[in-house]
């Protein structure tokens, strides 16, 4: 290689010939066989191991060397006193480097294992998913289940009274029966479910592709199964039971703490009771779960559903339980229609609140048991437009303002307040307006004795293409056909001896004459 000098446009050159490209092969060869094996050079101290030389990147070299000898004794003519802008030869050599510092930090130090070398994925203690695993488990679910329309359950299964067995046993025992309880409910589940420690005596279950009802027969399998185990010590043995509470993605919380903190309240209910037994968070009272039917997004948006809905609570005790109730049923009626988890939740608090005018409303108008007078009538067709008056007070419910305004529209056109028809109606109002129906036929109300599930379902069939949306009707008909918990959030009073014969009674006529002015 001759020492560089400027051509006639100025620019620095390099003469190489064919001797130089062998000793730029020979360095090159040797630069690699150093990159290969100075796994010291590249360690990375959060790997705790050292890491050990590869042959990969001084096989490169070597077979760059061979190809750069054969290239060289080929060109051997062609390449005399040929010239090279330095710059050309020096981004080359620094390509070169880079290109072996690369490989070579892509074989020691692969950056997607890195972080799990500092968290742990299984207790040490209970050999299951550890609380890391369990929250990035949870986020998922929640996104795929958002994503796809799909439902889940989340368990938190506390052992009762745990304290006392590390007391008088010991805690060498008490970790035993700890690590027995993982055992057991690892065995009881099936492989796509997620069980981890989420506390010193407490696990969290995450159940894939479950429903509310499967999942209570779970939760209450896995009770009795620690009810009736009894855990040999050198001392006696220890007789343990659990607590279990459950929370469903989307209907009690659309987002992974909202669904943590709906599953720990439900515990807690179940651990206030006495322990020993099952608790979903759709058992807590109404006005606990004011604004947890769905994650809401803000503070301030919770706090105002809570509110209102308390305030229906102090004027109705009827009305809070219709309201919850018609709630529950019309989030089902959504699944079952398919429609995406945002709607769903839209929907579950627009029933919730779709009764909240009636807060304007005498109290002698809404407990009368006599006929309702025309003027009396006419103040309770103004309920929905007092609750959108009411709502459209707080521009975090806007969503739900429609709702609440045309819940009580007909399919055929002759509802109120707007006389709307068929599509015309939103979406939400006619499943509200289906869920309301079925609530308010199933309901003892002072004017009149409630119907049992089938009488119920008769009516809404016959009502349906007139006063309700036939593929709504539908929905709901199938819904409470595949989750037998929703109809037994009433009792069904055709059980009752005195009361099996209004099975076979004229069917309750739906009317805006008759029942509609009673809910």
């Amino acid at each position: 290689m001759t020492p560089s000098n400027s051509d006639a446009r100025g620019e620095r050159s390099i003469a190489i010939d064919s001797s130089d490209v062998l000793r730029i092969a020979l360095a090159a060869a040797a630069t690699g066989l150093l990159l290969g094996t100075a796994g010291l050079l590249l360690y990375d101290g959060r790997q705790r191991r050292r890491p050990t030389a590869l042959p990969v990147v001084p096989a490169l070299f070597l077979f760059l060397l061979l190809a750069a000898l054969a290239i060289g004794s080929a060109l051997r003519p062609s390449l005399q006193a040929s010239r090279f802008p330095a710059e050309q030869v020096a981004l080359g050599l620094a390509a070169a480097t880079l290109f072996s510092i690369t490989l070579r930090g892509r074989e020691v130090r692969p950056p997607s294992t890195a972080h799990l070398l500092d968290t742990p994925t299984v207790d040490a203690l209970t050999r299951i998913a550890s609380h890391r695993v369990f929250q990035d488990r949870l986020a998922y679910e929640c996104q795929r289940a958002h994503r796809l329309g799909d439902t889940f359950l989340l368990l938190l299964f506390d052992l009762d009274d745990f304290r006392p067995v590390n007391e008088r046993f010991g805690h060498r025992v008490g970790d035993r029966v700890l690590l027995e309880s993982a055992r057991r409910l690892r065995a009881q589940l099936r492989e796509i479910d997620l069980v981890a420690r989420f506390g010193a005596d407490r696990f969290a279950m995450i159940l894939p592709h479950t429903f509310e009802k499967g999942g209570r027969e779970v939760a209450e399998r896995l009770r009795l199964s620690m009810a009736g185990w009894l855990f040999p010590t050198t001392e006696g043995e220890v007789r343990l039971t659990a607590s279990v509470g459950l929370a469903v993605f989307p209907d009690d919380a659309t987002s992974p703490s909202s669904l943590v903190d709906a599953a720990t309240r439900a515990l807690e209910l179940a651990k206030s009771l006495g322990g020993n037994q099952v608790q979903a968070f759709r058992d807590l009272p109404a006005r606990e779960q004011a604004g947890k039917l769905v994650s809401l997004p803000h503070s301030g948006r919770e706090a105002i559903v809570r509110s209102l809905a308390e305030a229906v609570d102090i004027r109705d005790g009827y009305t809070r339980k219709h309201s919850y109730l018609v709630s529950r049923l019309s989030a089902a009626v959504a699944r079952a229609l398919g429609l995406p988890p945002i709607d769903i939740s839209r929907i579950s608090v627009g029933a919730l609140l779709h009764d909240v005018g009636k807060i304007g409303i005498p109290d002698a108008i809404l407990t009368k048991e006599g006929s309702l007078t025309e003027e009396e009538w006419e103040c309770i067709r103004r309920h929905p437009a007092l609750g959108k008056r009411i709502i459209e007070q707080a521009p975090e419910l806007v969503d739900v303002m429609p709702l609440v305004l045309h819940h009580q529209e007909r399919w055929d056109g002759t509802g109120y307040p707007a006389g709307l028809q068929g599509e015309d109606i939103p979406l939400g109002a006619r499943i509200i307006a289906a869920a309301d129906a079925y609530h308010a036929i199933r309901s003892d109300r002072p004017y009149r004795p409630g119907r049992n599930h089938r009488q119920a379902l008769r009516e809404l069939r016959r009502s349906s293409g007139s006063q309700l949306d036939p593929r709504v009707v539908d929905a709901l008909v199938a819904a409470l056909e595949s989750d037998t918990t929703l109809r037994d959030m009433l009792p069904d009073w055709a059980q009752s001896e005195d009361l099996a014969a209004r099975d076979e009674a004229p069917a309750l006529v739906l009317s805006v004459s008759a029942s509609s002015r009673r809910r």
